[in-house]
């Protein structure tokens, strides 16, 4: 059995003060570099054939305070979903109703990226990844909370929210 491990990103400025980030290229905070120092134990007894990371600098500086002097691969396909005309807003500053629909999948914000296209990426980013590790590789993937909501719903992943908190994680199995 294959398993990518994905672990949303340490807290980032916007995060903390309610903002929609989106694809912006911002810096983990000086709390959520120590949050993500913490995570080595918490990872410490895994042994991952190979880590991944979006190409935003959030993802990478949480993996660099996690797994330091380490090597990772940045991949595209895993990169947040695009909010369009909503990013950099507060969260609270947006009808509340789209809101909702856009995390589940049936809204996408002004000049937004549709959620059938991140889906798509996705899709065939984690069918690649499969495709090139043999049976029983485990692989971490450090993406954001978009990324990781797109992938519960179309794994049909049950967890108790369909948000991820900063430094949530999540596996995902495939038997061949």
């Amino acid at each position: 059995m294959k398993q990518i491990i994905f672990l949303r990103h340490a807290e980032t400025r916007m995060n903390k003060e309610g903002r929609f980030c989106g694809v912006i290229d911002t810096d983990i905070t000086e709390e959520g570099r120590k949050q993500a120092e913490k995570m080595r134990v918490t990872f410490k007894e895994y042994h991952f054939d190979r880590i991944y990371c979006s190409p935003l600098k959030r993802t990478k500086q949480t993996l660099e305070a996690i797994f330091p002097n380490q090597e990772f691969i940045e991949e595209d396909g895993f990169t947040e979903i695009s909010l369009g005309d909503w990013e950099g807003k507060k969260k609270e500053t947006v009808n509340q109703s789209l809101r909702k629909d856009f995390q589940k999948g049936k809204y996408t914000p002004p000049y937004g990226e549709r959620h059938e296209d991140v889906e798509k990426r996705v899709r065939k980013t984690i069918e690649r990844i499969f495709a090139t590790y043999p049976d029983n590789s485990l692989i971490l993937v450090c993406t954001s909370n978009g990324i990781m909501r797109t992938i519960k719903r179309m794994y049909k992943i049950k967890t108790e929210n369909i948000m991820s908190e900063n430094l949530e994680y999540f596996t995902l199995e495939i038997s061949e």
